[in-house]
């Protein structure tokens, strides 16, 4: 399979405008919303993650970065309470978004590293770990940049207890993570050989 090494920038370009257009079209359609009953999941950080596996981090951080800003235009927009009023904040929608980008680039190489080691299990893995990680990146920040107004929206609740009551989400979040991750990169790798088959023909 092509790698991030030795994609061509046309085609690093391409895939970092896909996956970022793919992030703003979930996002204003609202199917990067699944709604599970109990629980909603978002699935709009999984292009963030792909990116990085298949690109680097430069297009990571792009790509990361124009969903921040779309959940910041949406806060702005918004007209509902709660949280989404402070996601104005560029700091608190932006940046984790973007420090996501550089987890799953670190642990995707990390991954890499170890002989042996499946590139549909790191990929899985990354996925996984990255999930669980934008969910306390963005709760510590709520926590960091704007604490007073998210307790005062929370009745007072803490950051471990904010962690807890989203824990379910969390959870289900991370499994939609990992297996899209999986099913995307397994699709790219047999693609890639069968290409390669072909132009070697």
């Amino acid at each position: 399979m092509t790698t991030n090494k030795t994609l061509s920038l046309n085609k690093k370009l391409t895939l970092t405008g896909a996956l970022s257009a793919l992030v703003i079209v979930l996002g204003i359609t609202r199917l990067g919303f699944i709604s599970l009953g109990a629980a909603s999941i978002t699935i709009l950080h999984i292009p963030v993650i792909l990116i990085c596996m298949l690109a680097g981090l430069p297009e990571g951080l792009f790509v990361g970065a124009t969903f921040g800003i779309l959940s910041l235009v949406q806060a702005a927009m918004s007209t509902s309470g709660g949280l989404d009023p402070l996601f104005v904040n560029p700091l608190v929608s932006v940046l984790p978004r973007m420090l996501i980008a550089v987890i799953a680039w670190g642990l995707w190489k990390a991954f890499n590293l170890i002989p042996h080691m499946p590139k549909a299990v790191s990929a899985g893995i990354t996925g996984f770990i990255t999930t669980i990680a934008h969910t306390l990146l963005v709760l510590g920040s709520l926590y960091i940049f704007q604490g007073a107004a998210v307790r005062d929206a929370l009745g007072g609740m803490g950051y471990f207890a904010l962690v807890a009551a989203c824990g379910l989400n969390a959870v289900l979040e991370a499994a939609a993570a990992t297996i899209i991750s999986v099913a995307i990169y397994t699709t790219l790798f047999f693609t890639g050989k069968k290409t390669s088959k072909l132009s070697q023909e």
